[in-house]
């Protein structure tokens, strides 16, 4: 008897080059939202966002093969951070797909958790993503199904599914694809902390500037991917510093690192990344800040769509 065939997708980091946030509740003025998003009940105490989002060219891994029954088993440097198996977004985008479709998701999962968590950078939402994805190859590609109900499991899900450069607006609900930007080198930091993304917007909305709105929706504007990241800014980055000082350091360890050309935090935080001028100087200061710092998550990587540099 021969075992069933494997089946893997990569769960890449996302990365908001920008994020800009709106007032609770400020949907007024965007689209309306899509059959399946929140009920108006709901988008009350949720944000309008416009948020540059790219993908790195690492993140966690997913195996997943047919099984008679659905499980989830995790491994990897960061499994021991997650909590209960049933809270985790996997499973909750595997039950949602069952509980709404006639999708087989009798699969057993093998996640290898190699990105931090709750850091800013998607990965419990990306490994959602994944795991519907492969749902979606090993029912012989039934996306109308899956895309229904992304943004339901979670904000990020439908962008980490997508997992390409795009703006990013709405409840995450709404995605414009933006081709032919190119990739950037950067280094990306953890310092080993995780920040509620509750609490950064708790802080938000008690300080929340109705001059931020003015340039709601700058990310947009033409350039390079470089310039559309410069121009724009993280409104959630000084909250998260509030929370967690130790993310003004990483900012400016990584800003003083030779051609740096921009350092800022990425989604909720703690996570930050630096865009350097080339590979080497990524390379370079990424090893010099590990070994200053051996306790932070430090690495170099390429941000942006594959074979576009």
């Amino acid at each position: 008897m021969t075992s069933a065939k494997i089946f893997s997708a990569k769960a890449r980091a996302k990365i908001n080059l920008t994020l800009h946030v709106g007032q609770m509740g400020g949907f007024e003025n965007l689209n309306p939202p899509r059959p399946h998003s929140p009920d108006k009940e709901a988008l009350a105490k949720m944000h309008p966002l416009n948020s540059l989002v790219v993908f790195a060219d690492i993140g966690d891994d997913l195996l997943a093969r047919a099984a008679g029954t659905f499980s989830l088993n995790i491994e990897g440097a960061f499994a021991d951070r997650l909590g209960d198996n049933d809270k985790n977004l996997v499973m909750k985008a595997v039950n949602k797909t069952s509980a709404v479709t006639d999708i087989y998701t009798k699969l057993s999962y093998v996640l290898s958790k190699k990105l931090p968590v709750s850091s800013g950078i998607g990965g419990g939402s990306a490994d959602a993503a994944a795991a519907l994805r492969l749902l979606g190859y090993m029912n012989n590609d039934i996306e109308p199904d899956i895309e229904s109900i992304l943004v339901e499991v979670g904000a990020d899900v439908p962008v980490c599914y997508l997992s390409k450069t795009c703006i990013m607006e709405g409840v995450g609900e709404t995605l414009t694809e933006c081709p032919g930007l190119g990739q950037l080198f950067a280094v990306l930091i953890n310092p080993d902390i995780a920040v509620s993304t509750k609490d950064v917007f708790d802080i938000f909305d008690a300080q929340y500037d109705t001059q931020k709105t003015t340039a709601f929706s700058q990310s947009n504007g033409d350039g390079s991917l470089l310039e559309m990241a410069t121009f724009g800014r993280n409104d959630l980055q000084a909250a998260a510093i509030q929370i967690a000082p130790i993310i003004q350091t990483v900012l400016d360890e990584l800003q003083a690192q030779t051609d740096c050309q921009l350092a800022r935090m990425s989604g909720s935080g703690a996570t930050c990344f630096g865009i350097f001028k080339t590979q080497n100087a990524a390379d370079h200061a990424a090893k010099t800040l590990q070994d200053m710092h051996p306790d932070w998550w430090c690495v170099a990587t390429l941000l942006g769509d594959e074979n576009e540099l």
